[in-house]
């Protein structure tokens, strides 16, 4: 009877603990890589870009324009970061099946915007890490939280950057 009284609330302990950890691996992410692209435009008009931002806060934005392919380094500032962590979250990415998130409607032309997390998983572990990838056509139910993500992750980039990255 002691060894029962002692052995549930051990396992209960160790299930919290199981749950709680299981929790924090499924939502710690390494790499947030997210792409625009103008979309079929006159050559002289198209330009796409990727915003790639890693767990310690650095950032590269890759701009592409009808006639060169650029990087820019920058650091996201901690309270921008803090946002960005909040609402990727706010998204559900981590709780819904992304199929769950795409669209019916299959429309033609117009920008796209595409996000592809890359889960952490520790050094030792030889296998490619698990990659959640954002489909660019989004239901309503999504569509507007993942609009403000994309709104942030394109301001975590200095404006300093972005008008470099349009003068070249």
């Amino acid at each position: 009877m002691i060894k029962k009284i002692i052995f549930i609330p051990v396992l209960i302990y160790l299930l919290s603990i199981s749950l709680t950890t299981l929790h924090a691996q499924n939502t710690h992410w390494s790499t947030l890589d997210y792409s625009y692209s103008k979309g079929p435009v006159s050559p002289e008009y198209q330009f796409n870009y990727r915003i790639i931002i890693t767990e310690d806060r650095n950032g590269i934005l890759v701009y592409t324009n009808s006639s060169s392919t650029k990087d820019y380094n920058f650091k996201v500032g901690k309270s921008t970061f803090k946002k960005i962590k909040k609402q990727l979250t706010a998204c559900d990415v981590f709780s819904v099946n992304p199929d769950e998130m795409k669209s019916d409607k299959n429309l033609i032309g117009g920008p796209i915007s595409e996000l592809t997390v890359t889960m952490w998983q520790p050094p030792d572990v030889d296998a490619k890490p698990t990659m959640i990838v954002i489909p660019s056509q989004l239901n309503e139910k999504y569509s507007e939280s993942f609009n403000k993500l994309y709104d942030l992750l394109e301001n975590s980039v200095p404006n300093s950057i972005w008008e470099k990255a349009r003068m070249q």
